[in-house]
């Protein structure tokens, strides 16, 4: 017979995580958002304001490392390494059958051949190396964004004037994921129906699916903010993050790096690297260097901790 009271003391203390007396348990407390955003912004500013594959390289293993050591454990590296791959093997090999300029000639294709006939040189595939390199160093800079934040986090990096336009793009990069989930789960049932990729007709049994649980989901989850009463004021978060003393060093860092390298360009330093029409070493610029390894700096920080206690025994 039951009286309706719930379950009892006991099943309530077996289903729970947490045991009266246990002590407080310790939880990273993650960089604000607001710094994760002024350091991505100074990174890219650093790998685009210059085509000199030794800055480039230095933003790019900064990122990486901060990346690495900020990485939540559930999410990983795969798609983003084979999207970063990808884009750098496709600009240098754009940049050398395009680009028919430089003295040392590694083939010559036919002439004619339509855009890539003609020689292809060292030069271009350094150059194109360097491109890609550029855009290695931009995708880096920008990943903490999607990998060790989360959505809401993103949207509360962003000024007021910006909060709903970063709701829609958090929004979006949700419905993005959402699709990629949604298609492997229709292929698996067609498989599991006996379908079989052929052509590119026997797709439509999979895409249409696709796209329309995709349609469905983007009214559900517009019907849903509306009953929320999205727009009717301002976002409000259940937690607040803080800005304290690291967040500081984190910013601090990444804008004197910035500074540095506009302020070289300015100054006329040489920052550029151009390979034609006899490759050469880049120069150096030990202002710029320093403020690429500044970069780095949150992956060198002191983890921070804060304690939760654990809620008593319900009465």
């Amino acid at each position: 017979m039951t009286t309706g009271r719930g379950p009892s003391s006991g099943d309530a203390a077996s289903h729970s995580p947490y045991v009266v007396g246990a002590p407080a348990l310790p939880l990273r407390v993650p960089l604000a958002p607001r710094a994760w955003l002024a350091w991505s912004l100074a990174a890219v500013t650093i790998a685009l304001v210059t085509d000199n594959p030794v800055y480039r390289g230095l933003v790019a293993l900064a990122a990486l490392n901060v990346l690495l050591a900020w990485l939540p454990p559930r999410r990983r590296l795969r798609p983003l390494a084979v999207a970063v791959a990808f884009s750098a093997a496709l600009a240098a090999l754009i940049n050398l059958l395009a680009s028919h300029t430089g003295a040392d000639v590694l083939i010559r294709l036919p002439d004619g051949l339509p855009l890539v006939g003609g020689p292809l040189t060292l030069e271009s595939l350094a150059f194109g190396g360097a491109l890609g390199l550029g855009l290695v160093a931009a995708l880096l800079s920008v990943a903490p964004l999607s990998l060790v934040l989360e959505p809401h986090d993103v949207v509360d990096a962003m000024p007021a004037s910006l909060e709903r336009t970063g709701i829609a793009v958090a929004t979006s990069l949700n419905l993005v994921s959402g699709f990629g989930r949604t298609f492997t789960e229709v292929r698996d049932a067609q498989r599991m129906r006996g379908w079989k990729a052929g052509g590119l007709r026997s797709w439509n049994e999979v895409l249409v699916p696709t796209l329309l649980t995709a349609i469905e989901d983007s009214v559900l989850l517009a019907e849903a903010m509306e009953a929320r009463a999205f727009g009717a004021g301002r976002r409000t978060s259940y937690v607040a993050s803080g800005f304290g003393r690291r967040e500081t060093i984190v910013v601090a860092a990444a804008l004197a790096a910035a500074v540095a390298f506009v302020g070289l360009r300015v100054a006329g330093a040489p920052m550029d690297w151009y390979p034609y029409p006899t490759l050469s070493l880049p120069p150096i610029q030990p202002l710029a260097v320093a403020g690429c390894l500044g970069l780095a700096l949150p992956a060198f920080l002191p983890p921070a901790f804060t304690r939760i206690a654990p809620p008593g025994r319900p009465e």
